[in-house]
């Protein structure tokens, strides 16, 4: 997290309405992070990551990708190939 993203606990009560509109953002207490806002969509990304990464087949392919293994085609070809 940013600095940006970093509330103290008085400033966060204060302003949560207008906080809560951001993707996320931490809280803190004496310098210290005590809690994490994360956003509903936030939340669903990361466990969409997590379901992914926890498929071997997808992360070989993403291996693949990364390591310029993978191949692409043009979609336009495609659909001529395969229209024959």
């Amino acid at each position: 997290m940013t600095s940006e993203s970093i509330v103290n606990v008085t400033e966060a009560q204060a302003k949560l309405s207008k906080l809560i509109q951001q993707d996320s953002f931490a809280i803190s207490r004496h310098g210290k992070i005590v809690g994490v806002y994360l956003s509903r969509d936030r939340i669903e990304a990361l466990v969409e990551t997590m379901e992914l990464l926890s498929n071997s087949e997808f992360v070989k392919e993403l291996k693949d990708y990364e390591s310029g293994r993978m191949k692409f085609y043009d979609a336009a070809e495609l659909d001529k190939a395969m229209s024959r």
